[in-house]
């Protein structure tokens, strides 16, 4: 009989599950797709149902061990990472209202509120600026706005350590997603009790902030019999995707850099040092003593899927791996430059380094002369000119960046990969692409069990690395693009303001 840990990604819009063996090879995965749905019941909102999750959940692992033959003796650990979504529970621990997720635009009057309540000095000791991303704006909306949703709140959690509460019945908000709260003191890594004071939210409705890497409890026998699960496996803190691909990556030190190429997309550096710039996101790693700065976008295969959606699937047609050849073979007919179309990718506002809710998708310079090819390659385009505008600003801060890994679905696409390396002139290295955030959950659960026994010093090889490098040329032609994309965006600024106004 074998022994593994399991590992839980829950990304954007689908789950993955893994069991790894003590060498942290993955064994076997979940057979099937476990989806679950994005709502968007007003302009800027973006909510899903936690109770989802977990049906994803059980039907994975049930499918798992049914597959291949498993027992639930062999499951020595479970990990958990997750995007983030906020779920407010009550005292039995049922979600009052969907999860808000994280790129919902909804607390645009909330951060103007906190601009007139918080000095600088104050945001620096959370380590980031105020957004609509950050948890403390969010639950300033459901004061204001669904106040007996506030009332009836006993705990605010974020998808991992909902998920964690399901399996242990214990509270926690992991340091990973506490960092990007605006509620945490960034450096000392754990809350922040003037900020509760000058927003006016209830300390008492927080968990404790912990340490990924920790043991938060073990699977209780309702869990248990839930999931297949045997009682009392231990369960981590757990934590956020992006973080957990960093360490799936081994970026783990000063300088070591990573863009995660998901529904939406980060330029990510670490560094040992917590000084930071409010321009950037910045969040404790699941690694303690770590830190993440990290340029994050709205945008990246979410509009992908959407234009295919609306230029080539009929209806009730499903995106296939047909499709997915077609477009990109249109797209490589398509030319450096996509033929002189720029993109704007902020179809849902954008975050760093722009930090405008009101900014919306442009496609710039059609003509007839156009193709369909030309509009998908603009935006695989568009989506590197954002990664560019990130890099070129923590670049400006001394980091010092000769080469970035790249993980999520979007790393499947080779000719992406190569549009990032010529516009970013970066050689960009794919490793374990869409699986990422799920070995950094496993790496965790070893950790749990002592498998690992540093994290600093774990470090999983990899031989199958594939390295796209800039082509001179190529770099060129985008550099003079690249300027056009930034002055495009400035030029509409008030425009954009004046739009969300009407």
């Amino acid at each position: 009989m074998g022994t593994y840990v399991l590992a839980v990604d829950f990304g954007t819009s689908s789950l993955k599950l893994g069991l790894f063996n003590e060498n942290l090879e993955l064994k076997y995965t979940a057979p099937g797709r476990y989806s679950y749905r994005t709502y968007s019941r007003k302009i800027g909102w973006v909510e899903q149902e936690p109770k989802e999750w977990w049906t994803a959940l059980k039907k994975a692992l049930k499918d798992l061990m049914k597959k291949y033959g498993v027992r639930k003796e062999e499951i020595v650990s479970v990990s958990v990472g997750a995007h983030m979504g906020l779920v407010c529970v009550d005292k039995n621990g049922e979600p009052l209202r969907p999860s808000i997720l994280f790129f919902d635009q909804r607390s645009v009057n909330q951060c103007e509120e906190i601009f007139n309540k918080v000095s600088e000095e104050e945001l620096n000791v959370c380590g980031n600026r105020v957004s609509t991303v950050q948890t403390a704006t969010q639950v300033m909306w459901l004061k204001e706005n669904e106040p007996k949703v506030y009332e009836k709140t006993f705990k605010f959690l974020i998808t991992p350590g909902y998920m964690a509460y399901l399996l242990t019945g214990e509270f926690s908000y992991d340091w990973t997603h506490a960092s990007w709260s605006l509620l945490f003191d960034i450096r000392k890594c754990d809350w922040y009790e003037k900020m509760f004071d000058l927003l006016k939210i209830s300390r008492e409705k927080f968990p404790e902030a912990m340490v990924s890497c920790k043991i938060l409890g073990y699977v209780t026998s309702s869990a248990a019999e839930e999931l297949g699960l045997k009682q009392g496996t231990p369960v981590m803190v757990g934590g956020s995707d992006t973080p957990l691909a960093a360490l799936a990556e081994n970026v783990i030190n000063k300088n070591d850099a990573l863009i995660t190429a998901g529904s939406v997309s980060s330029v990510i550096t670490c560094t040992d040092v917590p000084n930071f710039s409010l321009t950037l996101l910045n969040r404790c790693h699941v690694v303690p003593g770590r830190w993440l700065m990290q340029g994050a976008m709205n945008a990246h295969s979410n509009v992908f899927e959407w234009l295919i959606r609306e230029l080539y699937l009929k209806d009730g047609e499903e995106l296939s791996s047909e499709i997915f050849e077609k477009v990109e073979g249109e797209i490589q007919e398509s030319p450096v430059g996509a033929n002189n179309l720029i993109l704007l990718p902020y179809f849902a506002g954008e975050r760093s380094p722009i930090w405008d809710p009101y900014a919306r998708g442009v496609i710039f310079g059609l003509s007839f002369h156009h193709k369909r090819g030309d509009i998908m390659r603009a935006l695989y385009e568009g989506t590197a000119y954002a990664a560019r505008h990130n890099l070129e600003f923590i670049e400006s801060l001394g980091v010092k960046i000769d080469s970035l890994k790249i993980v999520g679905g979007g790393a499947k696409s080779r000719i992406w990969n190569q549009i990032k390396a010529d516009v970013l002139g970066k050689k960009i290295v794919v490793g374990s692409a869409a699986d990422a955030s799920m070995i950094g959950s496993a790496v965790l659960a070893a950790y749990g069990v002592g498998w690992i026994k540093d994290l600093l010093k774990f470090k999983l090889e990899r031989v199958d690395l594939i390295v796209f490098s800039p082509r001179k040329d190529a770099w060129n032609k985008y550099t003079k693009l690249f300027e056009l994309y930034k002055s495009l965006y400035l030029s509409l600024k008030d425009k954009f303001y004046a739009l969300g106004q009407i």
